[in-house]
């Protein structure tokens, strides 16, 4: 019965901590979806910051955990809850010391059970801190359902009469396999609350709420606040586990007994000291020691013609052993908590097994040779019978689990193992082995496995890198997204130090970093969002923004997870942003100054004159100041800035083009082009005014080159078909505005030759102001 008990203890103890890993792996769950949440750029404002954008992240957050999420600013007001729409008026929330406690501390953290400020049902909260520069600014929330545990403990479906509780660090039922709802918020008994004060697993024993008397086993619950998960089994049914096989075997016994001393009765007529002799082999047989002893008679006993007790005590000593051996396996079935005890042929062909027809309901006669294959699930008959015939040929023990179908219907799991029995030559006389009921473990490892599958889709398809490391600074985990980011995969970079995807000098500081922390504590970047640089696989640089957490498993274990984000476009973007601002804060400057020359140049003779020539310079410069926006304000083609500037007189009479463009493509830098545009204008507006565009037939060319050799851009504007040009005897507006604008903005030179066919300027200007691409044309 000790050894018995012990089983039962043992699978209890097993049980209850399988079950709490569930939890616990469960809790992690929703703390890692909500750290990854909480590095959202989108909190970069705090609990104030763009809300519109979080909420949408936030939702998708709710679909993976399966309950809602909240985000709390630091006054404790609730400003999303994905259960209402955007924009809703929400309440203070109710669980205000644990959201200080997540603030303070700077790390997650989980309630016991609370009532939900909107839902006002029984809740736990789990909270994780945003953190920015390494203080909390706004809290993320979510809930956990008392009833969503409870499918958790009844998933592994319990055999029996098991019941799977959790209570809270308060010592209140939380979640119940069974008949939760009447339960949940209910103190546990005093006695539950004293064994387990103090102690993180253990076994106690009472009566529960119902008034049922209990054994159970208790297991600490990492990650909560003094959380226990106890497995319980009422007396009765652990009484009936072992009082049918202890009968069976007291009833065996006796029957022995009372068929031993009529025997030697029935003897007792004939000769007393060989019945005697019986009579204490009997006995001995009857008290359990078997009957490997053998005792001989006198030969007065062949005299009295009564040498058939020979054989007869060779019998009953036979049967003892027998008895003794049965005995031996049956206390081997007990310590083992099987099933049931199986015994089969060299061949595989099943004699018996004791306890099969308790559990399937098949008789002795159904299961012997295969036919307690029948009992099997149609999917494990397969490769159980090709273990099995493995093992025989082997002559090495068999262990294969199986699916049974029980009494009830139900399919069950099961173990059967099994050892061959050899004779003295190597050869197999018999098979002997054990049934043990392992379906508590399978559910355990199939929820456990379904909590694994969801935490690693999650991590998978996360864009981002997430990497775990132990204490060592050892990877321990590498998510696709960390495979994209840094170039290695998984099988590359796990086992290895995490050093290897730094840069110098950092990769050679870490590990004195982390020992520095697990001596003293002392945080650098664990809890904050911080940027650093990272390195590829190729030796490149790669900028990171990061978040990094500690949590710890089951056993205790330390372990760091880091999530990290390519930062590289948000910061080419900013980059990008910056140098968009600077130029048109320059831009802006410029064509202000130059509006500025133009105002004060400009003649003011006639009103109407002045308010003409100033609109149309300023549209030029819009002009170009639109084309530059367009291309980016980094460069514009030559020949789209002369196109747009003189588009207006190109077509001044109907006639074929009066103007005609030539020249190879070249790009105007950012600097060059208001400048350009405003020269073609001026050129342009003279020509109308008083050259080639002035009337019909009149032609204006604009030729361009690029002499790489001599670094110039050249240019020449020539006009024909106009009436006849004399050098003016005194400089213009439009003339001064060109002179300046080549020789002060561009740094060129530029000529004048006023022939009888026409106007003709030439302008030169150094590649290195006017080009986009001088550093390639100077090459």
């Amino acid at each position: 019965m000790g050894s018995f008990q012990r089983a039962f203890e043992d699978r209890l103890r097993d049980t209850a901590r399988g079950v709490a890993l569930v939890i616990s792996r469960e809790i992690a769950n929703h703390v890692s979806t909500l750290s990854a949440l909480a590095t959202s750029p989108s909190l970069d404002g705090g609990a104030d910051g763009d809300l519109k954008a979080f909420y949408t992240h936030a939702r998708r957050a709710a679909e993976a955990v399966g309950s809602s999420v909240g985000l709390v600013g630091p006054d404790l007001r609730i400003r999303i809850d994905t259960d209402r729409a955007f924009g809703a008026r929400l309440p203070t929330t109710a669980a205000s010391a644990i959201t200080r406690t997540a603030l303070e501390r700077a790390r997650p953290s989980v309630s016991n059970l609370l009532t939900g400020a909107i839902s006002q049902r029984p809740v736990i909260i789990v909270n994780v801190p945003v953190l920015r520069e390494g203080r909390g600014v706004a809290v993320i929330g979510t809930r956990i359902d008392p009833e969503r545990l409870s499918g958790l403990l009844a998933a592994p479906n319990l055999s029996g009469g098991a019941v799977a509780t959790i209570a809270d660090g308060q010592n209140i039922i939380i979640a119940r396999s069974r008949e939760a709802g009447n339960f949940i918020g209910r103190q546990v008994p005093n006695w539950y609350a004293e064994a387990t004060n103090g102690q993180t697993d253990g076994l106690a024993s009472g009566r529960t709420l119902a008034g049922e008397e209990v054994k159970l086993a208790f297991q600490g619950i990492s990650g909560t606040p003094g959380w226990t998960l106890m497995v319980l089994e009422p007396i009765a049914a652990y009484d009936a586990s072992w009082r049918p096989p202890i009968m069976t075997l007291v009833l065996g016994g006796a029957a022995a007994l009372v068929l031993a001393l009529a025997f030697a009765l029935w003897l007792g007529g004939r000769v007393l000291n060989p019945i005697a002799t019986l009579q204490k082999q009997a006995e001995t047989v009857a008290a359990g020691g078997g009957g490997n002893t053998l005792v001989s008679f006198s030969p007065a006993s062949h005299r009295l013609g009564v040498t058939e007790f020979e054989s007869l005590r060779a019998a009953i000593s036979s049967a003892g052993a027998t008895m003794a051996a049965s005995e031996r396996r049956h206390r081997a079935l007990v310590e083992a908590g099987a099933a049931a005890l199986w015994r089969a042929e060299p061949d595989g062909y099943i004699l018996e097994s004791r306890g099969w027809e308790l559990l399937t309901g098949q008789g002795g006669e159904e299961l012997r040779g295969r036919g307690w294959l029948r009992a099997l699930h149609p999917d494990d008959v397969e490769p159980t019978v090709a273990e099995w015939r493995q093992a025989m040929a082997e002559r090495r023990p068999v262990s294969v689990e199986y699916r049974v179908r029980a009494r009830d219907g139900q399919w069950l799991w099961h173990q059967a193992r099994g050892v061959p029995i050899l004779d003295d030559g190597g050869r197999i006389k018999e098979w002997f082995g054990v049934i043990a009921n392992i379906h508590d473990r399978k559910g355990v490892e199939a929820a456990l496995a379904a909590s694994e599958a969801r935490m690693r889709a999650l991590v998978d398809t996360a864009p981002d890198a997430i990497v775990v490391m132990d204490v060592r600074g050892i990877v321990q985990s590498f998510n696709q997204g960390a495979e994209h980011i840094f170039g290695h995969a998984a099988v590359e970079v796990v086992g290895q130090n995490i050093s290897m995807l730094m840069p110098a000098p950092d990769a050679e500081r870490h590990d004195s970093y982390l020992a520095h922390y697990l001596r003293t504590g002392e945080r650098r970047v664990l809890g904050a969002v911080t940027k650093l640089e990272g390195l590829r696989q190729d030796g490149s640089l790669i900028p990171l923004e990061a978040s990094i957490g500690e949590w710890q498993d089951a056993a205790g274990a330390r372990f760091f997870t880091g999530v990290l984000r390519d930062i590289t476009e948000r910061r080419a973007a900013e980059e990008k942003q910056n140098l968009l601002a600077r130029e048109v804060d320059h831009r802006a400057k410029n064509a202000l100054a130059v509006v500025q020359s133009m105002l004060r140049l400009t003649p003011a003779n006639d009103p109407r004159s002045f308010a003409a020539a100033v609109e149309a310079r300023v549209a030029a410069l819009a002009r170009a100041h639109s084309l530059l926006a367009q291309e980016g304000w980094l460069a514009a083609d030559l020949r789209t800035v002369a196109e747009r500037e003189l588009a207006a007189h190109s077509r001044q009479y109907e006639q074929e083009e009066a103007i005609i463009l030539s020249g190879p493509p070249c790009r105007l830098s950012s600097t060059a082009v208001q400048p350009m545009a405003m020269v073609l204008h001026e050129l342009a507006t003279n020509a109308v005014k008083h050259g080639a565009l002035s009337a019909p037939g009149g032609k204006v060319q604009l030729a361009w080159r690029l002499d790489t050799c001599a670094g110039l851009l050249c240019l020449q504007w020539a006009e024909s078909g106009g009436p006849p040009v004399a050098q003016p005897t005194r400089r213009g507006f439009g003339s001064r505005v060109i002179e300046a604008t080549i020789r002060s903005q561009l740094g060129g030179t530029l000529a004048w030759h006023w022939e009888r066919t026409g106007l003709i300027c030439d302008i030169s200007i150094p590649l290195a102001k006017a080009s986009a691409t001088a550093p390639l044309a100077a090459a």
